[in-house]
C-alpha cells in the first residue's frame, strides 16, 4: 500500500465515510459552486485558516464529485502550498501535485464505492475508470 492510499484508508477511519463532500463538512471545508471558466473545475483556498473547495457549478453530478475529491487531496497532501504562487515563481513542478491529487482521488472514490484492489496485479486502469468515472487519462497516474 502506498502513502497515498495508506492516507486515503485513515481519513476513511477517522470520519466513517468515503464519500469526498462527507469529509469535506467532516474538516471543516466549506464547498462552493460558483460560474467558473469552462477550463476551471475547481480549487482550493484558504482564507482566515479556513479552507474552501470551489466547484464549477456548469459540472455534472459525477465530475463534481471527482473535482470535490480532487481538491480534498490537494488540502490533505499538499496543505499551505499554494500552486499558483509555485507556477507563477518558481521552477517546481507542479504537475506533480496534481498528479498526487489525481491518485487521492481515485483511491478515495475507489473505497467509496466499496470496491477495494483485490489482485493488484489484475487492476488496469479501465476497471479503475469505470468504476470511480475518472477520466481514463488521470487514472493513468496511478500505474506510473
Amino acid at each position: 500500500m502506498n502513502k497515498t492510499e495508506q492516507t486515503v484508508k485513515q481519513l476513511i477511519l477517522r470520519y466513517g465515510t468515503a464519500e469526498p463532500s462527507e469529509i469535506c463538512a467532516c474538516m471543516g471545508v466549506t464547498l462552493l459552486e460558483q460560474d467558473l471558466p469552462e477550463s476551471v473545475n475547481g480549487f482550493t483556498v484558504t482564507m482566515n485558516d479556513m479552507p474552501f473547495v470551489v466547484i464549477n457549478s456548469a459540472l455534472n453530478n459525477s465530475e463534481k464529485r471527482i473535482t470535490t475529491a480532487h481538491e480534498l487531496g490537494h488540502i490533505v497532501l499538499h496543505k499551505g502550498t499554494n500552486t499558483i504562487e509555485l507556477s507563477l515563481n518558481t521552477y517546481f513542478c507542479v504537475s506533480k501535485y496534481e498528479r498526487e491529487a489525481d491518485c487521492f482521488a481515485a483511491y478515495l472514490l475507489m473505497y467509496a464505492e466499496n470496491w477495494e484492489f483485490v489482485g493488484r496485479e489484475s487492476v488496469t486502469a479501465e476497471d479503475i475508470s469505470k468504476v470511480t468515472h475518472i477520466p481514463l487519462s488521470r487514472i493513468d497516474n496511478l500505474f506510473e
